[in-house]
């Protein structure tokens, strides 16, 4: 029967309007762009997202819901070098439906970028930038959890790629109830092999060692909470391997396949579980027409503050919140499509269907995504 149900899924969405769709979080991305030309000028900055993701879950471990608005950051920006840049503005946070905003927060961010590093202080280049597997990061901060606050190194070479980051979540004051919350990590791409085509018609083939962590933390010395110190971390390491081709429809085949742990570093357990893991496997094919992407889990006693809902192994539910289910094991299939509306404007479209083997029904979610980021001279102040 569960096989019957995955075939069906296939077929169908092979076959369906939205199979014109491929998975990249690029479009979605929204960064701090440091450009030599823009130096000693004084920028207005615009950065916009409108979305709509509808999830339709009827499990116990991941509530179904709508997400349903826009979120709009201008900013002013000033570059005193051709490689320092500062910038401030607010973050306004409206979702359709509800009186006024949900949050209206202030951003800042100072960004020293040189040839193969990049530090940033204040709002990082957060969420879908730091380049993290699903089960350790939810696609889903991005429109709940967007602002990063603390501190960010990023290294760029041939062969290694780092993204290293501090976000402090909540400060703490003398005697107060909540704890101090700090949430960091490091996602690391090591280039094993890189052979480059030649030509217009080259093919290339990549294989890479991802290594990716994330820990969070609440405690604090002087809060007065009875809430124990808490102290997570969850890792991946795994394997990615590409081969790109120019000039066909068919432009890229992959592999990307990663060993996931959760540990509880607690000195007073809370959670259900100590200690996890998982196997997260993924295959997929990116063509001029559309891009596919096919990927399974398998999880046992897996937990994750950061990481995708639908993977945890201990409910996030509002009418189950103590449901657990400790081995998980999905089937997701994943489609999007990125359409460049202008230079500076992109639509992007999800369809994401997936089959929970311990009770074989299809869920699925959809997205529709408007990412938009402008920038314009005001001034260039006197030297």
């Amino acid at each position: 029967m569960r096989i019957q149900k995955v075939f069906f899924l296939l077929i169908f969405l092979v076959f369906s309007h939205f199979s014109e769709a491929q998975l990249n979080n690029t479009a979605l991305l929204q960064q701090v762009p440091v450009r030599e030309r823009n130096a000693n000028e004084l920028r207005i900055e615009v950065q916009a997202l409108g979305f709509l993701k509808n999830n339709e879950y009827f499990n116990k471990i991941a509530d179904g819901y709508t997400l349903f608005g826009y979120q709009l950051n201008p900013k002013l920006s000033y570059q005193p070098s051709a490689d320092v840049k500062v910038e401030a503005g607010a973050l306004l946070w409206k979702d359709f439906g509800a009186s006024g905003y949900e949050s209206i927060s202030p951003t800042f961010t100072v960004k020293v970028k040189r040839a193969q590093w990049e530090l940033l202080f204040g709002t990082l280049e957060g969420n879908l930038n730091h380049g993290y597997i699903e089960p350790l990061y939810d696609f889903e901060r991005l429109l709940l959890n967007r602002l990063e606050n603390g501190i960010q190194y990023k290294l760029h070479t041939q062969r290694l790629r780092l993204d290293a980051w501090v976000d402090w979540v909540n400060m703490l004051y003398r005697g107060e109830q909540e704890q101090e919350q700090i949430h960091g990590g490091a996602a690391v791409a090591i280039r094993l092999l890189e052979q480059e085509g030649r030509g217009n018609l080259g093919d290339s083939l990549y294989l890479t060692l991802p290594l990716q962590f994330t820990a969070q933390h609440k405690g604090g010395q002087i809060d007065a909470s009875e809430l124990p110190l808490t102290t997570l971390v969850n890792v991946a390491v795994g394997l990615e391997l590409e081969k790109k081709y120019s000039r066909r429809v068919l432009q890229r085949l992959y592999t990307m396949n990663y060993l996931v742990g959760f540990k509880d570093f607690s000195n007073e357990l809370q959670l259900p579980y100590e200690q996890g893991h998982g196997l997260y496997v993924n295959i997929g094919a990116d063509t001029k027409y559309q891009d596919v992407m096919l990927s399974y889990w398998r999880g046992d006693g897996y937990i994750s503050e950061l990481g995708g809902r639908l993977y945890q192994s201990a409910s996030t539910t509002f009418k189950n919140p103590d449901y657990l289910e400790e081995e998980r094991e999905l089937l997701i299939l994943r489609l999007m499509k990125d359409i460049a509306l202008l230079d500076n404007l992109t639509l992007t479209l999800r369809l994401e269907p997936l089959v929970d083997f311990n009770d074989p029904k299809l869920e699925f979610s959809s997205g529709f995504y408007l990412n938009f980021n402008t920038d314009f001279f005001v001034a260039r102040p006197r030297q």
